[in-house]
């Protein structure tokens, strides 16, 4: 978890909040090889960044491999204070799956351990229950295969 920066032309920077999501902060994470849920941090819970603010504007989906894959303003062009850095919290956790290629991301919680819980998916960034109306043994075994489990 902290503050996000970026290197570019031989300098590093600052990326501004404008507009950011915690499916933005999941490309991040993914990109720094985190594989859990990912949220946005609140502006001023790390300290402010120094010098450069290089990114702002960006617009990400979710999908993409890496933070420079997503849509942005010209490189140093914002209208933003170092108040707005980005800030994220990674994730490591091995009950979430977030491979877009299975449907959305999926995770257990409230279990006594990593293989038991609640299973909930992450849907335009936030965190819900999935409803056991018309739920059978099937369904969890697809959940299961999802998450990595035999």
């Amino acid at each position: 978890e902290g503050r996000v920066e970026v290197y570019y032309n031989g300098d590093w920077g600052t990326v501004c909040d404008d507009g950011w999501t915690d499916l933005a902060a999941q490309v991040v994470c993914r990109q720094l090889g985190f594989s859990g849920p990912a949220v946005l941090a609140s502006e001023g819970d790390y300290a402010a960044g120094q010098g450069f603010i290089l990114l702002d504007d960006v617009a990400c989906v979710g999908t993409e491999l890496s933070l420079l894959d997503c849509p942005h303003s010209s490189w140093g062009q914002h209208d933003c204070s170092h108040a707005e850095d980005l800030g994220v919290r990674c994730s490591p956790e091995s009950n979430t799956v977030m491979d877009g290629s299975l449907g959305p991301p999926l995770r257990l919680v409230d279990g006594e351990s990593t293989k038991e819980g609640r299973v909930e998916v992450l849907l335009n960034g936030q965190w819900g229950s999935v409803c056991d109306d018309d739920w059978t043994d099937r369904d969890a075994a697809v959940v299961c295969r999802q998450l990595g489990f035999r």
